[in-house]
């Protein structure tokens, strides 16, 4: 007996800032694909390597990352651009002690030094700038002078991360939002980010993204889903006694990504193994910064 197949493909592609989304019928459902640009010539086969790594990680259908001069294409089925977008962000993981927090109620107060260089911006707001560095106290910050605070408000994101961290803790109008765009982290430094409407000044990073040696997200027992990122031999060491400082203070982890908080719980007692992330995830999220942490680590270009 002779069976007859008839097989109709519809088709409907959409170009929109590098995006191209082909519905199709057959093989699996739409495929999305997402062209990015990077930064530099340097390093794109690894970081070509890398993604389509992330891509099998996060259980993509058909990942796929071809090459052209500086660019890269990265296509699978049944996903979202969405999705692949945050799949070519750098993934720079930087876990942080939580040094001080300041909420607005005066009581933040911090032992960091006072500021050995001055930044150019010092030049711009004058007098607001001697002012302010040599506030200790949240309280000292909110007592000084209007105008004073006043110069913070007005400053760009980029003058904003020039300052001293903290200056960026303590000063009232320096304000979330003016944090939140500020260029990369520096794992060597102390930077201050939000929690909500809270600012916290968080130590140099003691571990990064180039401890990890795989992640993988999984459902907990609350049914809500977490990711478990294993450390290298070296990097559980350190990750261990990171722990064990923390929770012989009843201190607080920041878990920084992309100069983004994702949590910062209380660690109450000694991690010899893995670190769960926890947060309000979708699997999708979930699979993602699984993918991101377990994908080799940071990027080595910028993509765009």
């Amino acid at each position: 007996m002779a069976v007859l197949v008839a097989v109709m493909v519809a088709v409907l592609a959409i170009a929109v800032a590098g995006i191209v989304v082909v519905l199709s019928r057959v093989g699996g459902g739409p495929v999305t694909t997402l062209t990015v640009t990077a930064s530099s010539e340097g390093d794109l086969e690894v970081t070509r390597a890398m993604l389509l790594a992330r891509m099998q990680a996060a259980r993509l259908a058909d990942p796929k990352v071809t090459r052209t001069d500086r660019q890269l294409v990265l296509s699978a089925r049944g996903t979202t651009p969405e999705q692949l977008r945050a799949l070519t962000r750098p993934g720079r993981l930087h876990l942080r002690r939580v040094a001080a927090a300041a909420d607005g109620s005066g009581t933040a107060t911090t032992t960091l030094p006072a500021p050995t260089s001055t930044p150019a911006v010092a030049a711009t707001i004058g007098e607001a700038y001697r002012a302010a560095a040599a506030v200790t106290t949240e309280q000292e910050a909110q007592a000084l002078p209007a105008s004073v605070r006043a110069a913070f408000a007005a400053l760009p994101p980029q003058d904003v991360a020039t300052l001293p961290a903290r200056m960026r803790l303590l000063i009232p109008e320096i304000r979330c939002e003016q944090l939140a765009t500020r260029p990369a982290d520096v794992a060597g430094e102390p930077v201050v980010a939000c929690e909500g409407p809270v600012k916290l000044l968080l130590d140099p990073a003691t571990v990064t993204g180039a401890d990890i040696s795989a992640a993988k997200a999984s459902r907990s027992d609350q049914g809500t889903w977490i990711v478990t990122a294993s450390f290298k031999p070296d990097g559980q060491a350190k990750f261990t006694n990171l722990s064990k400082s923390l929770a012989d203070a009843q201190g607080r982890l920041a878990i920084v990504l992309d100069n983004v908080l994702i949590s910062a719980p209380q660690v109450v007692g000694v991690i010899p193994g893995d670190v769960q992330v926890t947060g309000m995830f979708t699997e999708s999220q979930a699979r993602v910064l699984a993918a991101q942490l377990g994908g080799g680590g940071e990027l080595p270009v910028t993509l765009s």
